[in-house]
């Protein structure tokens, strides 16, 4: 008979307790060898490879659907920063030289007025908006509008009137 801690597949160790080796395999032609009573190893590879596989499931699918978007769409289908992007950028045209209100020639945002978009500063742009929809209100109501054409003197003088 066998002391403890002995055997076939048991190695003794100095606290006269044996450890047990098994062999296990977590792929083709992968042998991991595991102490008895570790919950680790087996479990936790298989769940990784299927986390792997369904990432490169999902990296097909996204690479296939932005392909066929972006053909859809008459890009070359590169994808990368190259290919055509989900969101258009505006084109950042040359600013105005000047207001053409009140001859400001820096603001924060350039508006449309009555001679075309961005022929105004952010203040004229706003206050023409606000005479512009005083005017279609009067309009829609039937009455007679006080405001009977906005062009550039009226605006003018709208604004220094508000000064």
């Amino acid at each position: 008979m066998l002391p403890p801690g002995s055997g076939p597949g048991i190695a003794p160790s100095s606290s006269g307790v044996g450890h047990v080796h098994v062999p296990l395999t977590s792929g083709p032609g992968l042998g991991v060898t595991q102490i008895a009573g570790t919950a680790v190893g087996v479990a936790q590879d298989q769940d990784r490879s299927m986390a792997e596989a369904d990432m490169e499931l999902i990296r097909t699918k996204r690479a296939l659907t932005t392909m066929a978007a972006a053909a859809a769409l008459g890009g070359n289908g590169s994808g990368g920063s190259g290919g055509k992007n989900k969101y258009r950028k505006r084109s950042r045209a040359t600013p105005p030289g000047k207001c053409h209100s009140c001859n400001i020639r820096e603001t924060p945002e350039w508006r449309r007025g009555p001679d075309g978009a961005r022929t105004l500063c952010n203040a004229c742009g706003l206050h023409y908006a606000k005479l512009v929809r005083k005017r279609e209100k009067a309009l829609a109501n039937g009455e007679s509008p006080s405001i009977q054409r906005i062009d550039m003197e009226m605006l003018r003088a709208s604004a220094r009137a508000a000064d």
